[in-house]
């Protein structure tokens, strides 16, 4: 099958915060604070937050529920896989939009990554999840897991949380971007991935489309 080009997903949560997705949009989904688009060329869109500081003040909340109240909480999936409540938790809703509508490719960013390598994964579906935040807490490799591209920045705290000490980590294929200096101001911003994307040194070694 062709793959979607990774600048292409790029630019797909680029309007999806910027509610420029227009009329490509067949359905859409805007529940309990998840937002997911299903385009009528069959991408999946789930945005997160595209500032590092609202992934702290909104993304650690769920709804109307303090996600402090999972804190590194794991919950099983219906595969008996180890999942962060509130990861799976918006997951589930994203699963549910999605399951029927079948998808050819996912896109994700942020908490939306992390709900593109769950239903990703769950699917059997081509997914790119851009500043992907630790998911699963399981060693054991999980069936669908060859499905999911991640790229993350090194100097996205996103990327490193919850920590991999506690047995977190990211599902599928993982790729680090290295910036020429790190910004803690714009290293979560979708249009930063996009600008080292563009890099010939990260072309050489980062899928350019997904699946290769």
């Amino acid at each position: 099958m062709a793959g979607l080009k990774v600048l292409d997903a790029a630019d797909l949560i680029r309007d999806a915060y910027a509610n420029d997705l227009g009329d490509r949009v067949q359905t859409a989904i805007d529940i309990r604070g998840v937002q997911a688009y299903f385009l009528k060329d069959g991408t999946l869109v789930i945005p997160g937050t595209n500032e590092f500081s609202d992934w702290f003040d909104f993304n650690l909340r769920f709804g109307n529920v303090d996600v402090q109240g999972h804190g590194f909480e794991v919950v099983p999936g219906d595969s008996g896989t180890l999942w962060h409540g509130g990861f799976l938790e918006h997951a589930q809703i994203v699963y549910t939009f999605a399951k029927g509508l079948r998808p050819k490719f996912i896109v994700g960013h942020s908490l939306g990554a992390a709900s593109a390598q769950i239903v990703g994964a769950s699917l059997a579906v081509p997914s790119i999840a851009f500043a992907s935040p630790k998911t699963c807490r399981s060693r054991q490799r999980m069936p669908g897991e060859g499905w999911v591209l991640n790229i993350c920045r090194i100097d996205d705290a996103v990327c490193h949380v919850p920590p991999s000490f506690l047995g977190f980590r990211t599902i599928g294929s993982h790729y680090w971007l290295t910036p020429p200096e790190a910004d803690a101001d714009e290293d979560h911003r979708i249009h930063n991935y996009k600008e080292l994307l563009r890099l010939a040194r990260v072309k050489e070694r980062v899928p350019t489309e997904w699946p290769r």
